[in-house]
């Protein structure tokens, strides 16, 4: 299960992922980005997130009153959704995020509540582990593409 939140979100957002990873046997993968999203890094950053959006099964939102305004995560919803992987939602600060719901709904995500176990036996649902694409066309031009910015 790929986890998304907003950068502003993190103090909310650290115990409840410690909770998820300890409340079960589901591999959770997260990425918090906070630099430019409209940037060379920002492209390296969006192929890294790809790659990891392709092997997980679902996507979680931890959602807050200005997630709908992170370009990061909403991007992070949008490829999920793109790949056709379920997507969930749960609801951080429960009052002020209507505008995140508005956008989780939008997407096709289901609404959660902030329980971890309930949390962790939607994502067991969800199906086994993705087996990591082979290697094609696609994924050697991403490669290349990537080679040509600088790490800098």
């Amino acid at each position: 299960m790929f986890l998304t939140f907003a950068a502003d979100d993190l103090p909310l957002a650290r115990p409840v992922t410690a909770r998820l990873r300890a409340a079960g046997t589901v591999v959770f993968d997260q990425a918090l980005t906070g630099g430019p999203f409209v940037s060379a890094r920002g492209e390296i950053i969006r192929a890294s997130l790809l790659a990891r959006l392709r092997r997980c099964t679902s996507a979680l939102c931890l959602y807050g009153a200005r997630t709908h305004e992170d370009d990061w995560v909403r991007w992070a919803l949008t490829s999920a959704t793109e790949l056709e992987l379920p997507l969930f939602g749960a609801a951080l600060t429960p009052h002020h995020a209507r505008d995140a719901e508005r956008l989780l709904v939008r997407l096709g995500a289901e609404l959660l509540p902030l329980d971890s176990d309930h949390i962790v036996a939607c994502a067991e649902a969800a199906g086994p582990a993705r087996d990591p694409r082979p290697v094609d066309v696609t994924t050697i031009a991403e490669a290349l593409h990537l080679m040509r910015h600088s790490n800098r």
